[in-house]
């Protein structure tokens, strides 16, 4: 099953490469894609969950003093069970990179993971936080000379996380620190309307988070963050091929096959530093 499917991707990607032109770049990603299918990681998790409340939107916090609430504000964090979000998120992180045929090893299997000779990789998971904040999000509509404006609160739930990144065996290429987020939220969806009696008033059908979502955005932020690594050590590769930065950024598209540019990589490089600095 795995060679018929790594043929099928072989011949979508030189489809894709033939559109994609004579890009040096395409031609790296679509080898690490096709070529490279001995690639070991090694994923530590965080050592806790970091459990976040704020009563207003991160941005809005110019000064880092937090606005005062209550603590019955507080939904979800208090009641999230660390272990049980961490173990959903490493699920479904393992699962995207199996799926991409990367071959992971957690911490009961890194004397297993030290001996490799191949292409190898540690991603080390720093911190991770979850967190919870309140937003406001405004409607307007307008009537001639009217104005309609409706304000509708909305919760927040946030996967933040940083990674530590290194190569096996490779003390040169020194440590990374990536950052990545993943969220969810209440969900609404309305419209203004007028009543018989002339009134306008905003009209909308709400759908708010549930338990069942905190354990959805951990699996999710799991999936997204396996792609992100995925992606990152295929630009690794092309950087490296090229002995150059090429400019650009490239995702792997799993369900199409296909790779492509992008302008927001799924990875924020915080800083890079030797790995005997403090």
């Amino acid at each position: 099953m795995r060679i018929k499917n790594i043929y099928n991707l072989l011949l979508s990607l030189l489809f894709v490469t033939g559109l994609g032109g004579c890009s040096t770049g395409f031609h790296l990603a679509n080898r690490f894609v096709v070529s490279e299918t001995d690639i070991h990681v090694l994923v530590l998790p965080p050592t806790e969950l970091i459990k976040t409340f704020l009563p207003v939107h991160p941005d809005s916090i110019a000064d880092g003093s937090i606005p005062e609430y209550d603590e019955s504000d507080i939904r979800f964090i208090n009641r999230t069970n660390d272990s049980l979000y961490i173990r959903e998120f490493l699920k479904g992180l393992e699962q995207r990179l199996d799926l991409l045929h990367i071959t992971t090893y957690g911490v009961e299997e890194l004397d297993e993971f030290m001996k490799n000779e191949e292409l190898a990789y540690i991603f080390v998971i720093a911190q991770m936080e979850l967190l919870e904040y309140l937003h406001t999000e405004t409607y307007f509509a307008r009537d001639g000379v009217n104005n309609y404006v409706h304000r509708e609160p909305i919760r927040v739930l946030e996967n933040n996380a940083w990674f530590e990144f290194m190569k096996l065996d490779d003390a040169n290429f020194g440590m990374e620190v990536l950052f990545s987020v993943q969220a969810t939220s209440d969900h609404l969806e309305g419209r203004f309307i007028r009543r018989p009696s002339g009134e306008v008033v905003f009209d909308a059908e709400r759908f708010f988070l549930t338990d069942a979502d905190v354990k959805e955005l951990a699996f999710f932020a799991g999936q997204q963050n396996g792609q992100h690594i995925f992606d990152y050590l295929m630009n690794l590769y092309v950087r490296e091929g090229l002995s150059r930065d090429p400019g650009r950024y490239y995702q792997y598209d799993m369900e199409r096959h296909s790779i492509r540019e992008t302008d927001t990589p799924g990875f924020i490089l915080i800083e890079q530093r030797p790995l005997d600095a403090d």
